[in-house]
């Protein structure tokens, strides 16, 4: 299975992309990047509470810088 993530600043838009996957037979939903980030950023935590390290290059890329 694949996946493909759009960016969009409304709510107009979000209602366009959903609908137009509906009509193709795709699944889609709705997402917050913030949450989808901050769950990776959660992840990343948790993983180096069990190992060694964690580099610091992957967690400013889930920050953005």
């Amino acid at each position: 299975m694949e996946a493909i993530i759009i960016e969009v600043q409304s709510d107009a838009d979000i209602k366009f992309w959903l609908n137009l996957a509906k009509k193709t037979g795709t699944r889609a939903k709705s997402i917050n990047t913030e949450k989808l980030e901050d769950a990776r950023l959660v992840d990343l935590i948790e993983k180096g509470m069990k190992t060694q390290s964690v580099s610091r290059q992957s967690v400013m890329d889930i920050l953005g810088q």
